[in-house]
Formats: C-alpha cells, sequence, structure tokens
C-alpha cells in the first residue's frame, strides 16, 4: 500500500466436501475451503487467505467479490450471501497494514475448480500467479496453518 489508510476487501467462503458430498456449511471435519497462500517477506511460515481482494471506490463490496472472481479464476460466481464484516491492523513486509474484509458465502458456477485439489490463477493487477488450493478446515483450526481472518474460523 503507497499510502496509508484502510483498506476494504470483499472476500469469498468457498467450500467443498472433501468426499464429494454435500457442504452443509457447519465446519465438519469433511470441509474443506479454497485459499490461497502468501509468504510475508520477513517469515518464513506461509498463511492463507480466502480469494477475493480490493474493493474500489464506489464499487460495491459483492460487486467486487465477482469482479476479482471473474479477472484472477476467470468464473462467475452462481450464489453470494452476505456473512459478516472483519478487521484486522497487522504489518506485512515490514509495512503497519488495516484492512476491513466483507466476507461472503459463494458457490462458483464452473465444475472446474471443485475437481481440481490445486491451480494457478493469475492477479492481473499485479501481474502475479495465485495458487489456490483446497484445505481442510482442521489445518486451521487443529493442524497449526495460520489462517486470516482468525476469527471466521470460529464463526458458524
Amino acid at each position: 500500500m503507497a499510502d496509508e489508510g484502510i483498506r476494504v476487501v470483499a472476500r469469498g467462503v468457498v467450500r467443498r466436501s472433501r468426499d464429494g458430498g454435500a457442504v452443509d456449511g457447519t465446519g465438519g471435519a469433511g470441509e474443506e475451503l479454497l485459499v490461497t497462500r502468501d509468504r510475508d517477506l520477513d517469515g518464513d511460515d506461509p498463511f492463507y487467505y480466502l480469494l477475493g481482494g480490493g474493493v474500489e471506490f464506489g464499487e460495491r463490496s459483492e460487486d467486487a467479490l465477482r469482479r476479482e472472481f471473474r479477472e484472477e479464476l476467470g468464473v462467475s460466481l452462481a450464489d453470494v450471501a452476505y456473512r459478516e464484516t472483519y478487521e484486522e491492523v497487522f504489518t506485512f513486509d515490514g509495512r503497519r497494514e488495516h484492512e476491513v474484509w466483507r466476507v461472503y458465502e459463494v458457490e462458483i458456477a464452473e465444475d472446474w475448480p471443485y475437481k481440481r485439489d490445486e491451480f494457478t490463477c493469475r492477479e492481473p493487477e499485479l501481474d502475479e500467479k495465485i495458487v489456490c488450493e483446497w484445505k481442510p478446515r482442521t489445518a486451521f483450526t487443529e493442524g497449526g496453518e495460520t489462517f486470516h481472518p482468525k476469527p471466521l474460523l470460529s464463526d458458524r
């Protein structure tokens, strides 16, 4: 972030069942979340977060979420339901950051992301590749992996 300020982002909770069955959203042991991973330049451990991105001035957060999934994954969202708003102040790459996350429960209209355990997409704004993967919810609640925003795991 070049200037100081609060960044508003829209993120989507996409779920699948490891056994191919329906996902009830209760966070059971068989539930997986679609996440992307990153690494702070100051640290060695990766962290994971939900897909989505920044809300542009004048853009509604749901519209930003749909745009980000279209731009980065090339998919459309079949169902979008507002879930919660989270706020975090943190340090990333040595810079103090402040983000407000508008989080939505979403379903992707296309089948292919549900059929692949891992795939690469593109962040057009930064011209970078994004590795997307399905991780069991328990990897974050019991397995020691770092996930942001942390409160989302204890909610519903």
